[in-house]
């Protein structure tokens, strides 16, 4: 991107040094096409350039990703019926209106008549109809299942033993019904994460095949305010505004993907080669530089969090009095405050910080203090033999394993593992991948303790990780093992009621529940942190609407 001269200009280039020193030398960042440097006077064509730190695996459907890098490009290539603001609040998608049927089971859309797929046949409720039958294909590869589960007939269909979902029904072709076994309040949420497929494409291929369509999968056909051009993995992802989106014709002409090295995608900021750069940590330093030269620095709570999973197939940790211990054994406050600054949260049960349901008042907050750890622990029948604690012979010895990638988890396992030694604790560090970590989380859980990262639903609802039920039924995200009758009575009073106001105080309870049982230890919510481009107008955020009305940005000339 070429910027003219300016006081902006010049504030940049003289700190672009010393960002390098803050930053490293040297950039490993992605060639992208030549004529992508837009930005200046002289082009009629406008350019984005969103720094992303991983590539995209080429999943490019919204019933078949599984990483953020993925979704990113799917959010702007394809809609869903309901869109999210900036504030988390529901609107108009693909449907422009909706409505709840009195008993609350039927929940019925009327969808916009003048939506029109990338290559220009006409969107329909078949569409919609076939995206949610899809997920709950037998042979379906992707993880959507669940939000479509409670339909009437899903399971039957899922199973095989019915050709069709009777719960969803195609009224006209514009409207389209889902109708509910019992009232689920989450719904709304579930039509608003998940874009909508094109039947007269994906049709024609057998489900079971459709993550190995490359072809397919990489010149998606979606509504959404941008198609995608050319995908180069490990580089970049280059899309164009689609002039026929329902919701406004684009401001910007390409919305580039750059796959950056974290180490250099600030200097590459301030030198004009990015437009925005999402920070999962940032030094003082850094920010204020960037902020000196100009650069826009924007900060809301996020919706995802770190904690360290114990596994309560083990004996250490069936004692809810040893996980409490640990959890005050923690300076939790003391790992945001030299590894976040103030630039994250300590968080006291798993409900999103960023949502409408996080309980105000009634959590213990745990704070550091090695003597009511040690307390809770000769409770629990645990003595102190010269700073080792032993029970029945036996030493309380255990591995954590780290997964590797995230940089804050990563420095927070030793200060974790001399936090808890200072109790008698002995903790054996052990790195590995995600993908390696995951597996060990499965079924009964082949380890002991785990640090872990996740991000919470905008619905609460939909935290079926926490059920009981869940580690029979084989999910893999109830990493604890944890069994608790209150706690699935809570979470099914929660969805079963659609008053939002009624639905919080049950969270309330359930979220005091989960405090005081610490299945994990709840450590920290990073911030959304981002640093963008100053002449990038319109630009907003959420945790859960990355792009909301994405068609007004306008990077200024």
């Amino acid at each position: 991107m070429k910027i003219k001269k300016s006081k902006f200009a010049g504030a940049i280039v003289s700190t672009i040094l010393s960002l390098a020193l803050l930053t490293g030398c040297g950039s490993t960042s992605a060639e992208i096409p030549s004529n992508s440097n837009s930005n200046d006077s002289s082009s009629s064509e406008s350019l984005l350039r969103y720094a992303m730190e991983s590539s995209p695996k080429g999943l490019f459907s919204p019933l078949l990703s599984n990483t953020t890098y993925d979704n990113n490009i799917n959010n702007l290539v394809y809609s869903p019926l309901i869109l999210l603001d900036e504030n988390n609040d529901f609107k108009p998608g693909l449907a422009e209106k909706y409505a709840f049927s009195s008993d609350n089971l039927t929940l019925t859309f009327n969808l916009r008549k003048d939506v029109k797929w990338h290559d220009g046949e006409d969107f329909t409720a078949d569409d919609v109809a076939f995206t949610f039958t899809s997920v709950a294909d037998p042979k379906y590869t992707g993880s959507r299942f669940n939000e479509i589960s409670k339909v009437v007939g899903a399971q039957d269909y899922h199973d095989g033993k019915a050709d069709s979902i009777s719960g969803i029904k195609v009224i006209d072709k514009y409207t389209i019904s889902f109708t509910y076994s019992k009232v689920y309040a989450p719904a709304l949420s579930n039509f608003s994460q998940r874009g909508i497929i094109p039947k007269h494409i994906w049709s024609k291929v057998d489900i079971s095949e459709w993550d190995k369509q490359s072809d397919l999968l990489n010149k998606p056909i979606g509504t959404g305010p941008f198609k995608l051009n050319d995908f180069k993995p490990d580089q970049y992802v280059e899309l164009v505004k689609n002039d026929n989106y329902f919701g406004g014709k684009p401001k910007i002409d390409k919305f580039i993907f750059k796959v950056t090295n974290t180490e250099t995608e600030l200097s590459e900021l301030a030198k004009g080669d990015l437009d925005i750069v999402e920070l999962s940590s940032a030094k003082e330093a850094d920010l204020k530089t960037l902020k000196d030269a100009g650069i826009k620095i924007e900060e809301k709570p996020s919706a995802n969090y770190q904690f360290m999973t114990m596994n309560n197939n083990r004996e250490f940790f069936k004692d809810k009095k040893v996980r409490q211990a640990i959890t005050y054994a923690i300076n939790r406050k003391g790992i945001v405050d030299s590894l976040l600054g103030e630039h994250g949260q300590v968080v006291n049960t798993p409900i999103s910080l960023a949502g409408w349901a996080y309980p105000q008042s009634g959590l213990n907050n745990y704070d550091y203090n090695i003597d009511k750890a040690k307390s809770l622990l000769k409770e629990a029948g645990w003595t102190d033999n010269n700073g080792v604690l032993e029970k029945d012979g036996k030493k309380f010895e255990v591995d954590l394993m780290v997964p590797t990638g995230n940089k804050v988890r990563e420095q927070s396992a030793p200060i974790i593992q001399q936090n808890l030694k200072d109790v008698g604790i002995t903790v054996n560090i052990s790195t590995m991948d995600v993908a390696s970590a995951m597996a060990k989380t499965k079924g009964q859980g082949d380890y002991d303790m785990g640090l872990l990262g996740f991000t919470l639903e905008v619905d609460p609802g939909d935290a079926d990780r926490y059920w009981s039920s869940s580690i029979a039924n084989g999910s893999q995200f109830n990493f604890s093992n944890f069994i608790n009758t209150q706690s699935d009575e809570l979470i099914e009073k929660a969805v079963s009621t659609i008053d939002r106001n009624e639905r919080k105080e049950i969270y309330n309870k359930w979220g005091q529940l989960m405090n005081d049982e610490v299945p994990y230890v709840f450590l920290y919510s990073p911030n959304a942190l981002r640093a963008h481009n100053p002449k990038l107008q319109g630009y907003k955020y959420s945790a859960y609407a990355v792009f909301p009305d994405v068609q007004n940005w306008e990077i200024s000339k």
